[in-house]
């Protein structure tokens, strides 16, 4: 019996390529500029990222793995505006980033919706922050919740959704506010498998509706490999920049293509890629904290 041979991950078919060079032409959406963080603590300082560069394209869907330790969490705390760079720069539309801000949307892994606002209030919020008016928030909020499925739960409290629905809830406050670039960090992982999937095929969707650029932390292969267009991924500690992989998947994305031997390919050079590492150290927040509760700053709507 012949083993099976994979082909070879970096070779992408016909229309992958053709869809990769489409992007490659798009504008560059977010920069990440030679961003370095150190964190400092008495004598001791850790280098948790150093010298990270990368653009991301408009309307591309770009994941972030890597082993813990790589700094997965200090980037994406970095690219929300969440915590400051020690070096180098964050550029959204080529203007630098200087704090949270409306032009970037976060979900995060805990559901972090307000318990006392039902869930169009929830999704309402920041549109009214943004200084429209009570009526036209609702109604903007209901486009966004028949967006994510959800508007028969308009009335409901979070406490009555599943875990599932809660961060579908989420991720519709975040559109809301119609930022540039949605940033997720591990949105997911707190679902079970058969959720899981169903989360991401949601959000492809919605993805493939609406004109949203997004970056994906993930510690999750099959799920990098299943949403993105290109991975990055992130070498420790510090955290580097190790490859940059162009997904071989075609779109629209099916679950049957993760048996596929592309994906397979894809897979098993991340694995080998990702155990070249060794051992590494527990990834920790040197410096953040746990954001248990929305920040106001991430739901704050543009000006029209």
């Amino acid at each position: 019996m012949t083993e099976h041979c994979l082909p070879d991950y970096r070779v992408l078919p016909t229309d992958v390529a053709e869809r990769m060079a489409q992007i490659r032409q798009r504008e560059c959406v977010l920069e990440i500029d030679h961003v370095g963080k150190v964190f400092a603590q008495k004598r001791n300082k850790t280098i948790a990222l150093e010298d990270i560069e990368f653009g991301v394209h408009r309307r591309e869907f770009v994941c972030v793995v890597g082993p813990s330790g790589c700094g997965k969490s200090t980037l994406i705390r970095i690219l929300a505006g969440l915590e400051d760079a020690t070096s180098g720069r964050i550029l959204v539309d080529g203007k630098p980033v200087n704090g949270p801000g409306p032009d970037r949307g976060m979900v995060f892994q805990k559901y972090t919706l307000f318990p006392w606002l039902d869930v169009c209030r929830n999704v309402m919020f920041g549109i009214e922050m943004g200084g429209t008016d009570r009526v036209e928030a609702r109604r903007q909020a209901m486009q966004w919740l028949q967006m994510v499925g959800l508007e028969q739960f308009a009335t409901s409290f979070p406490h009555q959704l599943s875990g599932g629905m809660q961060q579908r809830v989420a991720i519709a406050r975040a559109l809301a506010a119609r930022p540039r670039v949605l940033l997720m960090d591990e949105s997911f992982s707190a679902l079970d498998a058969q959720t899981r999937l169903k989360m991401q095929n949601y959000l492809m969707e919605i993805w493939r509706k609406i004109d949203i650029t997004i970056v994906f932390i993930t510690h999750d292969l099959d799920e990098a490999i299943y949403l993105a267009d290109r991975i990055l991924v992130l070498k420790p500690r510090p955290g580097r920049v190790e490859e940059v992989i162009e997904v071989p998947l075609s779109r629209p994305r099916r679950a049957a293509q993760m048996t596929s031997d592309e994906f397979l390919a894809t897979k098993a050079h991340l694995e080998a890629l990702i155990r070249s590492f060794g051992d590494t150290t527990e990834e920790t927040d040197e410096g953040g904290e746990d954001f248990d509760i929305p920040l106001l700053t991430l739901v704050t709507d543009k000006a029209e």
